[in-house]
Formats: structure tokens, sequence, C-alpha cells
């Protein structure tokens, strides 16, 4: 694997800019549907064009796969992938909430090497990256991300009728947890690596931009980030998706798979 340094520094600058834009676009914002029936908004957009300029000044041969642009298939022979979600939770943003985030990652030959995000409301950022390990900055400073004492059984989970009705199948497998709602996979995932929760199970098939950064975090920082079945997260596929999630840092993450593999849930 090679030096993620400054391919790591771009990232965290990017995400932190577009943040910072983003916030100050939210205040009385609108949004409009795509054609996906999901929700869309200056601040996205804005967002998207600073983190894509910023990388394409930097790494003008790199591929780059949006939510918020058009697919270039061109990125399927391409070794080097940035993923980006520009704002992920939409619906809180444009709701004027905080629990929304910019994403901001890069796959190398499949794999999430790099992974930042930036929680502009909460006035910090989380990253990982392969052989530098994970990290925090906020208010007060920059600091490695440490490993939580003890386990507290909390599931990171989402809000939408949609995800309450898998988030009651999963807590039916795992009666032990209690369900801690969230609207941005980044934010669950911070949620973990912050010691706020210690699981997330996403039992459907999902965007590559809404798992690569959360992932490459996770998985850099010392935790977990397998699909389904167990096994390590592959990303610059065909579809742009990958089949389900489980982040945590448990010591217990394969035992708990295996429980939600016998109760029958799996990618659908």
């Amino acid at each position: 694997m090679p030096d993620l340094t400054r391919e790591l520094a771009v990232a965290r600058a990017a995400a932190r800019a577009a943040g910072a834009e983003a916030l100050r676009l939210q205040a009385g914002i609108g949004s409009y549907a795509k054609a996906d029936g999901s929700p869309v908004s200056e601040g996205d957009l804005a967002a998207d064009r600073i983190v894509r300029q910023a990388i394409r000044a930097a790494f003008p041969g790199d591929a780059i796969l949006s939510e918020e642009e058009s697919d270039d298939r061109a990125r399927l022979y391409s070794r080097r992938l940035w993923i980006i979600d520009p704002i992920d939770g939409t619906r809180s943003y444009v709701a004027g909430g905080g629990e929304w985030c910019v994403q901001v990652a890069l796959a190398i030959e499949g794999e999430a090497v790099v992974g930042v995000l930036d929680l502009p409301t909460r006035g910090l950022a989380v990253w990982g990256a392969a052989g530098l390990g994970g990290g925090l900055v906020d208010a007060s400073g920059e600091r490695a991300l440490t490993p939580v004492d003890g386990v507290r059984d909390i599931l990171a989970g989402g809000t939408s009728e949609r995800n309450r009705q898998h988030i009651a199948r999963v807590l039916a497998a795992l009666p032990e947890f209690t369900h801690l709602p969230a609207q941005s996979v980044g934010v669950k995932a911070a949620q973990i690596l912050l010691g706020e929760a210690d699981l997330f199970v996403h039992s459907r098939r999902i965007a590559e931009w809404d798992a690569a950064a959360p992932a490459a975090v996770i998985a850099h920082a010392g935790g977990t980030a397998t699909d389904l079945a167990g096994a390590p997260l592959c990303f610059n596929s065909p579809e742009g998706r990958v089949p389900g999630l489980v982040f945590s840092r448990r010591a217990d993450h394969a035992d708990l798979v295996q429980r939600l593999a016998d109760a029958g849930i799996r990618c659908a």
C-alpha cells in the first residue's frame, strides 16, 4: 500500500471546506427531487463542487464517483476511485437538523483506503486511512481515536418507515441491543467511533457513496466493516452498490454477524 498522507490531507481539507459551505447555506435552504425521488439541495451541489475541484486539482488522473454527478463508467478501468457523498443525510440538512455529514473516500483496487466524515453541526471530523490509523479533530484539537471501554449494546439505525421495519428485525435477532436513531450512515459510523453506539447494520444493498467513507474510517480507526456475510467490502462495482453493511468496534463482530445470519437477516 502506498503512503496515503497526501490523499488523506486533501480529503480532510476538501471535506472541511465543503462542510463549512454547506453549513453556511443551510438556513432556509430548499430542495427538489431527483429522478430517483431522493432530495437534493443547493448545499449538496455546492459541497460536491468543492470536493470534486479539490480532488481533480490534486489527483487529475483519478476517477470520481459522486452522488450528485452522472456515473462515468470509465471509473471501472481506474485502480483509484474517489467516492463522494457531499451531504449524507440531505433530509435532515434541508429540515435544519444536524444529522448530516460530508463523506469523502478513496478506493484503490476496490479497497476503501481513505475515509473522512465531516460533521459540521457538531464541529468535528473523523478520519481513517490504511497505514495511518484514525483520528478525530474538534474544537479542542486533534487526537487519536481510542477504543471505548465497555460494551453497551447500542445499535445505530435509521428513522424512515422502511428502516424501522429493518431495525425491528435486527433488534429481534439481537434483543440485548437498544436503538439509537440517525439519518446518515456517516453519522452512524461517527457514533460508533465516538463511543455513542456499538453496532450499525444495514440489510439492503446500498450505494457506494453512502458506504465507502464510513467503511474506510471504521476499518482503519480500529473497527470492523463487513457485509452481512462477514466479508470485506469491495468498491468500484459496475452497479455502484455494496451488499449490506455491518460496522462495529466490538471483539464479537463475527459472532454478531453469525447471529444475524441465523435469524435469516441477509442482504435483500
